[in-house]
């Protein structure tokens, strides 16, 4: 049975008794060893063992702010199609890049907008892109900032947002279970479509191929880490706002037991083979920033500490623990403040 809180006593059994076959055992092998071979294995269980960049075609361009922009439609191979802003800064010289993904906060009329406002903008987009920045992001639009700061910016509409935002809060469950009726786990189909994205913004002329990352809150962290570990494009990642042990968030009340929203960040071929912070380990020793908020109820302090100790402890054995920076914001709620992305962008500076 399912109590108030959402927790079952099998799932809590499940829980307590998972091995995870897959995590790094230092004891048992070295670091690269155990990388090859689950990098190979998660790749494979997750479909995406094979990546093609994304086709790309312009929809209409505009200037602005010192930057060149342009709204694409990205088409992947699995027949799907999405929407896309890019910006470039207004320079003739190669710049990095950054594969910018947006959150989930059960807000579908936007995707790509949620993290770039731009101008002339339908009226009901603008207002929902203000309105959600000031919520999640201080007010701030975080990939009109990257910008500014020299990066060219890709983000995409994940299926079930903005241009594929189709039928709201209760339309996911009713996606994720169309899909699993042929294997196919709805996270995964936004895991295959990042990395096709970011395929095609590594190859993209006048990006150096050498300096791109992946950069994303809460879902959009989330995406960024498992990118990271993923992608041989990707050259460093910054992910807030989405980290923990299965154990600490299999806990009574936690969104990950409700369905709906949790569908959209879950993989269940992998599920209890390997834990969240093993699954980012594989983009060691590739340098990454890993933070959240120390009053954020989605991903308590406990369990979020529990995944940096174990994170660290990977990025030390890929002999690259200074590449790693974990943080816990103090007083800090599931929100991206401006000083956090101040942060988060200055390390980027550093590493890129």
């Amino acid at each position: 049975m399912i109590d108030s809180e959402n927790m079952s006593s099998l799932a809590a059994r499940l829980r307590d008794n998972l091995s995870f076959d897959w995590n790094f055992q230092p004891a048992a092998e070295g670091f690269s060893d155990w990388k090859d071979r689950t990098r190979n294995k998660v790749r494979q269980a997750l479909g995406v063992g094979r990546i093609a960049p994304a086709s790309a075609s312009v929809v209409t361009e505009w200037v602005e702010d010192g930057c060149r922009a342009q709204e694409l439609e990205l088409g992947f191979s699995n027949g799907e199609t999405t929407r896309a802003y890019l910006l470039r800064p207004d320079t003739s010289g190669v710049t990095p890049a950054v594969l910018l993904l947006h959150d989930h906060g059960s807000f579908f009329s936007i995707g790509k907008e949620k993290m770039i406002r731009r101008s002339g903008e339908a009226s009901e987009i603008a207002a929902d892109t203000d309105l959600w920045a000031a919520k999640l992001y201080g007010g701030r639009h975080v990939g009109n900032e990257l910008v500014r700061r020299g990066y060219t910016v890709l983000c995409a509409d994940a299926l079930g947002w903005g241009s594929r935002k189709g039928n709201g809060y209760e339309a996911q469950q009713a996606l994720a279970a169309n899909l699993m009726q042929f294997g196919v786990s709805y996270a995964s189909v936004i895991l295959l479509e990042d990395l096709e994205a970011m395929a095609w913004l590594h190859a993209l002329p006048g990006v150096d191929g050498n300096r791109v990352a992946s950069f994303g809150y809460s879902m959009g962290g989330s995406r960024a880490w498992q990118a990271a570990a993923l992608s041989d494009d990707i050259r460093a990642c910054v992910a807030g706002g989405w980290m923990g042990t299965l154990q600490g968030l299999m806990q009574p009340g936690n969104n990950q037991l409700r369905g709906q929203s949790a569908f959209s960040m879950l993989h269940p071929p992998i599920a209890g083979k390997i834990d969240y912070p093993h699954f980012a380990g594989l983009a060691a020793p590739k340098p990454a920033l890993i933070f959240s908020g120390a009053e954020d109820w989605h991903f308590p302090a406990p369990a979020a500490l529990a995944a940096q100790e174990q994170l660290h402890a990977i990025w030390a054995a890929a002999d690259a623990e200074r590449g790693l920076e974990t943080r816990l914001w103090p007083g800090a709620a599931h929100a991206f403040s401006v000083d956090q992305q101040d942060h988060a962008m200055d390390w980027l500076d550093r590493v890129m």
